[in-house]
């Protein structure tokens, strides 16, 4: 998917001033989406994206376990890891200890982030411009979308996330 990706944007982008990463399968998200991201001026930007796993009353889980962010816990499991060694979130029996976008009380609106997935991210062109791709390499421990925020952020660019902007996933 990494190498997917980086050929997209390596051969459309032109004189954009944005990039949208899309799920083809999210279920709904609002209509002012792109509006409503642009306007916090962020280098990347990503919503909640959750999945509704009971329809009467509905009830909603995280969909995207890649949107995180770090924690002491997590950094001390991550300094327990070999060099190579890469992590997948969302595995019940690999606990990494990262904070997701449904754990932040409601009052924190927009946070900064470690990860992102890719089921709406929002990303000024110049962070891809200046070479910030997706890691198709073990990359701080992540790969794909996860090793782009941190890509982004080793590069000095922001990621953050809106724990209360929610977009919905179909439930695979």
């Amino acid at each position: 998917m990494a190498r997917a990706r980086n050929y997209l944007w390596t051969r459309a982008l032109e004189d954009e001033q944005w990039v949208a990463w899309i799920d083809s399968d999210l279920a709904s998200y609002p209509r002012t989406i792109m509006r409503d991201l642009m306007a916090y001026d962020k280098d990347v930007i990503v919503p909640n994206c959750l999945y509704a796993y009971k329809k009467n009353p509905p009830r909603y889980r995280v969909y995207d376990f890649n949107a995180w962010q770090e924690t002491p816990e997590s950094l001390a499991m991550i300094e327990t890891l070999k060099e190579d060694d890469f992590l997948v979130e969302g595995y019940k029996n690999l606990k990494t200890h990262r904070k997701y976008l449904d754990k932040f009380e409601k009052n924190e609106t927009l946070v900064p982030l470690d990860g992102v997935g890719g089921t709406f991210t929002l990303v000024k062109s110049h962070v891809h411009r200046s070479g910030v791709g997706f890691p198709t390499w073990v990359f701080q421990h992540q790969v794909e979308t996860e090793g782009f925020a941190k890509l982004a952020k080793a590069n000095g660019y922001g990621v953050f996330g809106l724990p209360h902007y929610n977009i919905y996933h179909i439930k695979n």
